[in-house]
């Protein structure tokens, strides 16, 4: 694309002759001659998608309600908009000069009126006297407020996003009313604000909207064009950090999921602009534009489960009120809506059946109380369009490595997981959002049912926050925030993207505003199966002093609070305020809310549960202390199961089964004949197979040869296999994600042949076990598989595979490294190439993956170039040193040195990781690096 824009800049640089003389030669996004009016169509167009035109009937009842809510909404701002001359701020809930806040909620409720105003059907249609208060408001803002050469205050996101998006919109609404100097003034003072596009993630599309935007009201076409020339950066796929990642994850702020917080914003806006350009002479394409119809079917369809959008990727809106579940899918709905008008036809086809279907599941019609009419419009047309067939149910299992989130969509229900690790953070606390949100990162699960209402209607500031479904904690942490676990495991596997495995391994996080740390860990793996969620936990250790809990549920109940609890069969207490200690139980079973959504819970081997019904209150000002937020009190009732591991335990576990919309009588049958068997819950595995479908999930949790079932593996693995009369299938992943080498398996069955399998998966033999490896190096979490035939012909075992002749260290996976690396050209080196290793102090290190296909006692070689800057290093194989420290300067005239390096037991094929510290240097040396040529084992 570098020509494109080379193009583009050419344009800009000589607008007159190049709209004369090369407009059918520019690609297709260039400013093209166009009618002086080609800005007055945009802005026609985006009016549009405001305010829905003119010509839709207001007798219709959807349309009806929302044009009755622009009204009031901006009658209310307009009775409660400041007119003294003395004013220091517009509107009482928008304060100015020490809160930015300020910046965004004035421009907003000026675009509340100008909506009003313009809107075909309000009683504020064209009203005078609100013309006159919105350039009012306008024209203040401009002189006392927003302007060029302003200094910015507090939160830089008001005044380069929050306020010029609103602006944006109000000067496009009131066009026609306004002098061209105060068009001029006001898109200055955004252009001042926001010169250029130059962020990552959701704020470099709001960017990218502010200053197209911009360029539309002030017709300024090299705006434009710079500003769509910033979406390139945001469709290719990331790897780390910010943006959308293939295996359908999003990240914003470096390590949160925030699909539905940011990543809805972004989607939203790309959305809205690629529509709204779509057609005009800045058309965007890009040759990743498919990335982005894909992003639908990964990263949003999923977690949108009939029509509400899962908290789980949320992030700090989770604390914000006026976003709960049901509304925050909106902004994305539309957004698939939009890009449905624009995409291919099979994508265009795909969006309206999954919009319909949402829309059919939305009894409050949550989706069309709060978009714009235009949209309304087209919601309405789909529902009642034949054409559009509607989805129906999703079933599938997502397992979201690039965010540590796992999803098991089945008939009839939900479920997800949050988790963190040392690449995802536990949970976002900034600018005074989520106050409560301690645990929402440590394995918090999410049961969707028909129950709609259960994580919004004000859940989140009434549920208990120290007791979140699915976590094991310390009672009544506030744990910190913006923290990363030091454990890399979380992740898991999938078996035919309909069941999964999944686990993380929690250590708790020091206690919030304090530097007292903690000591809790556990080991928690969730196996999701066709109708049952198995729970376990193990290695649950604490020196804490502190009671640990394991929360098996904190259900919200109805109005009465008073849904039917049975255990073991027998109906408990429907009073608030009832608790009691469950000894030796069996099962639960809690009626829902709704029908559909009664939940059953079976205790594998009986087990002591506690339980509570209460009525809690909390109000959203507790979640956060943005302006503007309610301290309205809410009282919801809960009812909590938890299991109780005691003060400070050593080597505690748990297991529970959640057994969504089964009768109580179900759940009793499930108890009495259960579906699963649990083969292993211990700190080095855990591993539970469902008799029915014949699938074992299993999560190995150390380096070690482990055996679980039937499966052994050498190394931190997820694994889930399906047997059926003639075939095995198996899927593995490595959840840790950094290793940079091998997997190895071996499984108890005896395979006649192969029948498929992933390019990174080796098969070392048939018979009389299976044996095989897979490289995950870079694989980012991803799961590999492979199918086995245990019918028919035996076919021969492969060759095996010996021990490389040499480990070239060019060609070596770098496990992890402190400094860096650089490769050399040189034809006195073995394959003519070495490895320097940029190492600039005592303590830093490269460390290697190596693959060891054949278990054996080796001798140990490294082969090293002559440099004055290499220092003194001592080798170490899996942690353990090896042979003595080495001086790897040396004056005499060999260019290469081999430094035998003793002898190694290999005890099993794998990968083992070669590190080389450096440990000091001769005086003579320059510095403490290294020139390696290679490793061998003899």
């Amino acid at each position: 694309m570098m020509f494109k824009k080379a193009a583009r800049r050419s344009v800009i640089l000589c607008l007159a002759i190049a709209l004369a003389s090369a407009a059918t030669s520019l690609p297709n996004r260039q400013m093209k001659a166009h009618a002086a009016d080609a800005y007055d169509d945009l802005r026609a167009k985006y009016v549009e998608m405001l305010t829905g035109g003119s010509s839709y009937d207001t007798s219709d009842p959807d349309v009806a309600a929302r044009i009755a809510e622009i009204t009031a909404t901006a009658s209310d701002a307009q009775t409660k908009m400041y007119r003294t001359p003395t004013r220091n701020r517009l509107w009482p809930d928008a304060a100015l000069g020490s809160d930015s806040a300020g910046i965004t909620f004035t421009y907003r409720h000026v675009r509340d009126m100008a909506l009003a105003y313009r809107t075909e059907g309000s009683s504020l249609e064209g009203d005078p006297a609100l013309k006159a208060d919105i350039l009012d408001a306008l024209d203040w803002m401009n002189a006392n407020q927003f302007y060029v050469g302003k200094s910015k205050y507090q939160n830089w996101w008001h005044w380069e996003i929050g306020g010029p998006v609103a602006l944006n919109d109000v000067v496009a609404l009131m066009y026609d009313e306004l002098s061209a100097a105060q068009i001029a003034d006001n898109m200055a003072a955004i252009n001042y604000m926001q010169p250029s596009v130059a962020m990552t993630g959701a704020n470099r599309m709001w960017e990218v909207q502010v200053i197209a935007l911009e360029g539309m009201n002030a017709k300024d076409g090299a705006k434009i064009t710079a500003a769509l020339d910033g979406i390139d950066a945001l469709l290719p796929y990331v790897l780390k950090g910010d943006g959308y990642y293939a295996d359908g994850s999003f990240i914003q702020h470096t390590h949160f999921a925030y699909t539905g917080g940011y990543g809805a914003s972004l989607i939203s806006s790309l959305a809205d602009i690629l529509y709204l350009f779509a057609g005009s002479s800045w058309s965007y394409d890009d040759p990743n534009m498919g990335n982005v119809y894909q992003w639908i079917y990964d990263s949003y369809e999923p977690l949108i489960y009939k029509g509400n959008l899962m908290d789980m990727v949320r992030g700090r809106e989770i604390s914000r009120w006026r976003s709960q579940d049901n509304a925050a899918s909106a902004p994305i709905i539309s957004a698939i809506v939009r890009l449905s008008d624009i995409a291919p036809a099979p994508h265009g086809a795909s969006f309206k059946s999954m919009v319909k279907y949402w829309l059919q599941e939305d009894p409050e019609n949550d989706y069309l109380k709060s978009v714009s009419i235009d949209l309304v419009l087209e919601a309405k047309e789909m529902l009642s369009a034949s054409a559009v067939v509607s989805r129906g149910e999703l079933v599938e299992y997502r397992q979201f490595a690039g965010m540590d989130r796992a999803l098991a969509l089945r008939p009839g229900y939900g479920f997800g997981i949050s988790m963190s690790s040392d690449r995802i953070g536990n949970y976002e606390w900034s600018n005074a959002d989520n106050n409560k949100g301690y645990h929402t990162g440590d394995g918090m699960t999410y049961l969707y049912t028909s129950d709609l209402a259960q994580f919004n209607d004000n859940f989140w500031p009434t549920v208990n926050s120290f007791r979140l479904p699915g976590t094991t904690v310390l009672k009544d942490h506030a744990q910190d925030a913006n923290t990363k676990p030091p454990s890399s495991w979380a992740g898991g596997t999938d078996m035919l993207g309909l069941y999964g495995t999944s686990g993380m391994e929690y250590v708790a996080a020091k206690d919030r505003g304090t530097t007292t740390a903690r000591t809790l860990t556990a080991k928690k793996s969730w196996f999701m199966f066709d109708d049952e969620i198995v729970a376990l936990g193990a290695g649950i250790t604490s020196a804490d002093g502190i009671a640990t809990e394991t929360i098996v549920e904190n259900r919200k109940l109805n109005a009465a609070g008073n849904n039917a609890l049975t255990v073991d069969g027998t109906t408990q207490s429907s009073s608030l305020g009832w608790s009691d200690t469950l000894v030796d139980t069996d099962y639960i079973h809690l009626a829902g809310n709704v029908p559909g959504s009664d939940v059953g819970y079976y205790f594998p081997g009986g087990t002591t549960v506690k339980a509570l019904r209460e009525a809690r209150t909390g109000n959203w000002k507790q979640l956060s202390g943005a302006a503007g937020w309610s301290d309205t009190p809410y009282t919801r009732n809960y009812l909590t199961l938890w299991l109780d591991h005691g003060i400070s335990p050593t080597n505690g576990s748990y297991a529970y089964v959640l057994l969504p919309n089964k009768t109580s009588a179900q759940v009793g049958s499930y108890a009495a004949s259960p579906d699963i068997a649990i083969l292993e819950n211990s700190a080095s595995a855990q591993a539970v197979k469902e008799n029915g479908l014949n699938i074992t999930g299993i999560n190995f949790w150390t380096d070690a040869p482990k055996t679980a079932g039937l499966v052994t593996s050498y190394a931190k693995a997820s694994v889930m296999t399906r047997e059926t009369a003639s075939e095995l299938e198996v899927s593995v992943s490595d959840p840790t994600q950094d290793n940079a080498g091998m997997l190895y398996f071996e499984v108890a069955k005896n395979a006649k042949d192969l029948i498929s399998k992933d390019g990174e998966v080796t098969i070392l033999q048939y018979s009389p076990t299976i044996k095989f490896k897979v490289n995950v190096n870079k694989a980012a979490g991803k799961s590999f598989k492979v199918k086995f035939s245990l019918a028919g012909t035996q076919a021969p075992n492969p060759a095996p595979i010996p021990v490389p002749a040499a480990y070239e260290a060019e060609t070596l996976p770098i496990q992890s490294m402190t400094d860096g690396v650089t490769v050399y050209n040189d034809n006195n080196a073995s394959g003519a190439k070495k490895l320097g290793l940029i190492n600039n102090a005592v303590g830093d290190y490269t460390e290697f993956s190596l693959d060891v296909p054949e278990a054996g006692v080796y001798g140990v070689f490294a082969r090293i170039g002559k440099a004055t800057s290499n220092g003194i290093y001592q080798l170490s194989i899996n942690g353990v040193d090896q042979g003595a420290e080495w001086d790897g300067y040396w004056t005499t005239s060999e260019l290469y040195r081999d430094l035998s390096l003793g002898t190694y037991s290999f005890d099993h094929p794998g990968s083992y990781l070669f590190r080389l510290t450096v440990k000091g240097k001769n005086p003579s040396a320059a510095q403490y690096r290294l020139m390696l040529d290679k490793f061998t084992l003899t």
